[in-house]
């Protein structure tokens, strides 16, 4: 056979021969999904549900969140008031929260407004529980009131769950806190007032029972 003849033949074969060389490629990529689902299928179910629960979570806690709720098992009576406020971003937490509490001293009872803040690194764990790791964090939790910083890596945990909108904290003493997602909101026009009058030396107490004396 000449040589023009046989390049030509085999131009026209070409396009019919990669298929051929393809199809493989293509039923060893089906086998390795098909694998992949087998492999997940064998998981037991509530180990399947713990993962999905985790992905979930992960998924929806990322923004910030307003504390609606506070319960505290051990001494309830002992708690006034308690606002909190947290965001997931990223893998990072930051977290405010204030107490107004009574304190029992052997002079007598008083009146007490304990901080914790911080920033922290987060994850979900296998179980589906929220783990916390100190960066940056500060409380005056102490026996004298004064604020102290916690060590950097300080860790700890939460039993989670997460429906309807309301995510719920409950730590290792069963202090159960209650969260409602909240959204981005405007800039405050008194607020914007306020920086204006700031910046053009404006006396700042529009009420006269505000000025300082």
């Amino acid at each position: 056979m000449k040589p023009a003849l046989l390049l030509a033949l085999l131009g026209l074969a070409a396009p019919f021969l990669a298929p051929q060389e393809e199809r493989p490629r293509k039923r060893e990529k089906a086998g390795e999904e098909q694998g992949a689902e087998g492999e997940q299928r064998k998981k037991p179910a509530m180990t399947r549900f713990y993962e999905e629960e985790a992905e979930r979570l992960l998924q929806e806690l990322e923004g910030s969140w307003m504390l609606m709720d506070y319960l505290d098992p051990i001494s309830p009576e002992d708690i006034a008031d308690v606002t909190g406020f947290v965001t997931f971003h990223e893998g990072f937490l930051t977290w405010i929260l204030s107490i107004d509490t009574i304190q029992r001293t052997w002079i007598g009872l008083r009146a007490l407004n304990l901080i914790e803040t911080g920033a922290y690194r987060y994850h979900v764990d296998e179980q589906a529980n929220l783990q916390v790791a100190s960066v940056m964090s500060f409380s005056n939790n102490t026996e004298n009131g004064e604020i102290m910083k916690a060590r950097p890596g300080d860790a700890f945990e939460y039993f989670t769950t997460l429906n309807d909108g309301v995510l719920e904290l409950r730590d290792t003493e069963g202090i159960t806190m209650s969260f409602r997602k909240v959204e981005a909101g405007e800039f405050p026009d008194a607020a914007g007032r306020l920086i204006e009058k700031q910046r053009s030396g404006t006396p700042q107490w529009d009420v006269p029972e505000q000025k300082p004396r």
